[in-house]
């Protein structure tokens, strides 16, 4: 019987595990500790000694290691990769980190081995021996929860959690093994590869602003894009003020844009609806500023202003002036 806890972390950073791996990590810690199961990590893709290196030391029983170049990118070479490292630790549980490598690679391998799949999960849990995820439906506006039924692996695509992985100890006794892959044909060609630049990302912040159509006009996004700079953070946006083009479609946070897991988030003259909340919801902290008392951003919020956004943002961004405005 197929047993254990194995963390996929697919084409990291050079530098090691990301944030979206680290999260993935204190999932699958969690789980394997309330199953008493073995906790494995496969990681794939070009660059892989520093991740392996973090997640031996986090606390993987097993690595399974398994580097190419033709591993750098999406395709059938990097599914056939995973599949074979699923196959090879027969494990009960697969977790796959957020991310677009989740949202493909998930259900493929559930397919090819004969398992089941779940993605956009923000809960993992053992109940009475049963693995259960929890999920938003309904573009967020009800979570649902599903039991793996089927005699393959459960293979679980993650959104955003709060979880913090193991501390890192150099002590740890970790199996590795080195698995090699035969590159195949693939069936998609990539005419022109993404530019690699080193950016920030809204979902790495550890503050973020948004701003929605309380801001009343185009201009007053300034006041978002400034408090959030003042405060080390970035600025988000609503769908409906991104629609309109007001801010760019990469600070849309959401159901359809960005899901953000910030120490603090500020909502500004945001409504707080189903799709929007999808994508914040599991702030640490959810500051709202509004006019509306009955807003329902509020049944989200640990604190809450009811002003009106343009009065209250200005008096946020004063109390921050050793920050230019115009930096």
């Amino acid at each position: 019987m197929a047993s254990g806890v194995l963390l996929l972390v697919t084409r990291p950073p050079s530098k090691g595990l990301g944030k979206a791996a680290r999260e993935g990590f204190a999932v699958a810690a969690k789980l394997a500790a309330e199953l008493d199961e073995e906790l494995s990590c496969a990681v794939v893709g070009e660059h892989i000694d520093a991740a392996a290196n973090e997640a031996a030391e986090r606390g993987a029983v097993s690595l399974l290691l398994l580097s190419n170049s033709a591993l750098s990118a999406p395709g059938d070479t990097l599914t056939a990769a995973v599949t074979e490292a699923v196959r090879t630790t027969d494990p009960r549980v697969v977790i796959v980190p957020r991310g677009p490598d989740a949202l493909e690679l998930a259900p493929r391998i559930a397919i090819r081995l004969g398992g089941s799949s779940v993605t956009g999960v923000t809960e993992v849990r053992a109940n009475s021996g049963e693995i259960e995820v929890v999920a938003a439906v309904f573009g967020g506006a009800a979570r649902a929860v599903y039991r793996f039924t089927a005699n393959g692996p459960a293979v679980i695509g993650m959104a955003p959690v709060l979880l913090e992985p193991p501390e890192r100890s150099a002590s740890r006794d970790t199996r590795k093994f080195i698995i090699d892959i035969p590159v195949i044909e693939e069936r998609v060609v990539i005419i022109e590869p993404a530019l690699d630049v080193e950016t920030s990302r809204i979902e790495d912040a550890r503050v973020v602003v948004s701003g929605g159509r309380g801001l009343g006009e185009s201009e007053n996004f300034e006041l978002i894009r400034t408090l959030a700079l003042s405060l080390g953070g970035m600025p988000g946006a609503s769908r409906a003020i991104v629609d309109d083009g007001w801010a760019i479609p990469s600070e849309q946070v959401g159901l359809t844009g960005a899901i953000v897991t910030p120490d603090v988030y500020v909502a500004a003259g945001i409504s707080g609806a189903s799709q929007h909340m999808a994508g914040c919801s599991n702030a640490r902290v959810i500051v709202a500023i509004n006019t509306d008392r009955d807003a329902p951003i509020f049944r989200y919020a640990h604190f809450g202003i009811v002003d009106d956004c343009l009065e209250v943002l200005p008096e946020l961004i004063r109390l921050r002036p050793e920050v230019s405005t115009s930096e």
